[in-house]
């Protein structure tokens, strides 16, 4: 039997009306979000004024907010919340745990002991310096903890245990190089605790193309993935090569939630999420789950920007740190289910 024959019967897909409702669903949530993203803030501007910034652009300060503040912030977040989002899907669905996300690779360990070294090693505080160590970091850990669980068998269970292991491992080395000189990691605050304030958009030049191709990856295997969730042995037996299926995962995981974190600094609990909800509204056929769950990504980000915005206005509170308070009722509703999700 064909995977094409197999994903045609594949009574997990949903319905076509089903699908139709959830991409209307889905992009109305993401125009409200957008819409929110642009308007609210510590002061509330207006739709004429959001509008005029872009095409009467006039200098004033409401439009320079819109413009150099809010614009930025919410493409960002929908760029961030998107690569987020996909980037849980496929780590769930490559270990087959569903509490798995991105950083369990490792990636935001990786990210953030290399911000630190540059911080130490070259005294830099320029934000695009610091995204390209952030990504080369992430790069470098995923590529160990892949390597770590090749040698323990290659299997699922191996390579959460290699990831664990290495952000432990890097997480102490990080706050070791914070600790030896408090005063140059002002600047690292902001990026560990998930920011999207002060980016700017021509970040996405670089950023842009990463996050883009390892979502078209993401997208190309998902028919696969869904073929690895019947087991090991049966994918194989159907052809699904699980070496190359799995290496390229982990190249879409990388690209996806390593950039991400480059850019905004690591958004916790956001990849384990939107998978979660996205599968309560399409069930477990991974085509219909990645993206969604990029969209949903991608709408949480922006939201949470949106209130951490105004719940302690004047001051602000990052995204990331929104993202954990969400995250924490949602995982004890996971732990308490009576029937825990298996993937």
């Amino acid at each position: 039997m064909s995977i094409a024959a197999t994903s045609r019967t594949d009574p997990r897909r949903p319905s076509a009306a089903r699908i139709v409702a959830i991409v209307v669903l889905g992009l109305a949530a993401v125009i409200v979000a957008v819409w929110l993203g642009l308007t609210i803030g510590t002061k509330v501007i207006g739709p004429g004024t959001v509008i005029d910034a872009v095409t009467r652009f006039d200098g004033s300060d409401a439009q320079l907010v819109v413009r150099e503040s809010r614009i930025p912030r919410t493409v960002l977040g929908i760029v961030v919340g998107a690569a987020l989002g996909a980037a849980g899907a496929l780590m769930q669905a490559l270990t087959r745990n569903a509490l798995a996300d991105p950083g369990i690779l490792g990636v935001n360990a990786g990210a953030s002991v290399a911000v630190a070294i540059a911080v130490a090693a070259l005294g830099t505080n320029d934000f695009p310096h610091l995204m390209a160590f952030a990504l080369g970091g992430a790069l470098i850990a995923t590529v160990a903890v892949v390597l770590l669980g090749a040698a323990g068998g290659g299997s699922p269970v191996t390579l959460v245990l290699s990831g664990v292991a290495l952000a432990a491992v890097l997480g102490g080395v990080t706050t070791a190089l914070v600790l030896l000189n408090p005063t140059a990691f002002l600047h690292m605050r902001s990026w560990e605790s998930g920011a999207l304030a002060g980016r700017d958009l021509s970040l996405l030049a670089f950023a842009g193309p990463a996050i883009a191709l390892g979502l078209v990856i993401a997208l190309l295997m998902t028919r696969s993935l869904d073929v690895l969730a019947l087991g090991d042995d049966t994918a194989a037996a159907l052809g699904v090569k699980i070496g190359r299926l799995r290496a390229a995962s982990v190249v879409a995981v990388t690209l996806l939630a390593g950039t991400a974190t480059a850019l905004a600094g690591p958004v916790s609990f956001l990849g384990l999420a939107a998978p979660h909800i996205a599968r309560g509204f399409v069930g477990a056929s991974q085509k219909a789950i990645v993206p969604l769950a990029a969209v949903i990504g991608a709408v949480l980000v922006v939201s949470g920007d949106v209130v951490g915005r105004v719940i302690i206005a004047p001051q602000e509170v990052p995204v990331g740190i929104v993202m954990a308070f969400v995250a924490a009722p949602f995982l004890i509703w996971i732990g308490r289910r009576k029937n825990p999700v298996q993937l």
